[in-house]
């Protein structure tokens, strides 16, 4: 059994699924008793709990070999969150854990990415059996803006168009946290999960306006009262990737998958 925290998230889902597809069970942690009822696709079971209560942790964890750790997106206090789980595992829970970091923790304009690098830290020095999973942005990230795209040809973003990423396919990352979970090959592995390709939003419109059969224009909705009552984890990202975008590299993720990587293009293609 594997233990999934954040398991109504699209991460968790996504993992969850991959690791239904082999046919491992999962017990899926969610945050609401209305989330653990509605369960989650591909989970033998649900349950709800406050990952910060390392009681109520350990009890959700029992019985699991081994947890995938994925903290709510910008959690104001992700190193307490992880100590609770870590701590909970160490007492009575699963010795395997896999953490979902992110890619360039150590970058110290963003301050969340720095409590991803701590985290780790504790991992590193803990009693715990940890592998450490560093993904790049997710194609998915495009959703949130897709009906524009697709529908009128607008990108909408709050930061320049010219900013150099290397964005990765969300199954691809949850293929590799499906390995990682069940291979004790990857123990004490640090693995950077980037894409196959570099590239700027504006070369991804472009792509996509190929695939699209449409024009599409990325628009930068910079307003700086609109980025004033932006939360100020999420502007200091944003002011970051206006500054240096963020890039890794994708030789580790195709060797881990055994293939090559999803393309932009072809991620395209299956949401057209």
């Amino acid at each position: 059994m594997i233990a999934v925290t954040g398991a109504a998230g699209k991460t968790g889902r996504a993992v969850t699924a991959a690791l239904s597809r082999r046919g491992v069970p999962v017990r899926a942690l969610v945050h609401r008793p209305e989330q653990a009822a509605a369960g989650v696709p591909g989970a033998a079971e649900a349950v709800a709990v406050d990952l910060t209560d390392t009681e109520a942790v350990g009890d959700a964890l029992h019985g699991s070999d081994a947890v995938y750790l994925i903290a709510p997106n910008m959690f104001p206090d992700e190193v307490a969150l992880a100590n609770s789980v870590m701590g909970a595992c160490e007492q009575s829970g699963p010795t395997r854990l896999v953490y979902h970091s992110v890619i360039h923790p150590y970058a110290p304009d963003m301050p969340h990415h720095l409590a991803k690098a701590e985290v780790e830290a504790a991992l590193q020095t803990s009693d715990l059996d940890w592998t450490i999973l560093q993904p790049a942005s997710y194609f998915e990230n495009a959703l949130g803006v897709w009906d524009s795209v697709r529908d009128n040809g607008i990108w909408p973003l709050p930061y320049t168009a010219q900013a150099r990423f290397t964005p990765v396919a969300l199954d691809d990352v949850a293929e590799v946290a499906a390995c990682a979970l069940t291979d004790p090959r990857h123990r004490f592995a640090t693995y950077e999960l980037a894409g196959p390709e570099v590239l700027t939003t504006a070369e991804m419109a472009e792509i996509a306006a190929e695939v699209l059969g449409r024009g599409v224009t990325v628009e930068n909705h910079w307003d700086p009262i609109v980025a004033a009552a932006r939360p100020p984890l999420l502007q200091a990202m944003f002011d970051y990737y206006d500054l240096h975008g963020i890039c890794g590299n994708g030789t580790v993720l195709a060797a881990l998958l055994h293939r090559p990587p999803t393309t932009w293009r072809a991620w395209v293609e299956t949401h057209r």
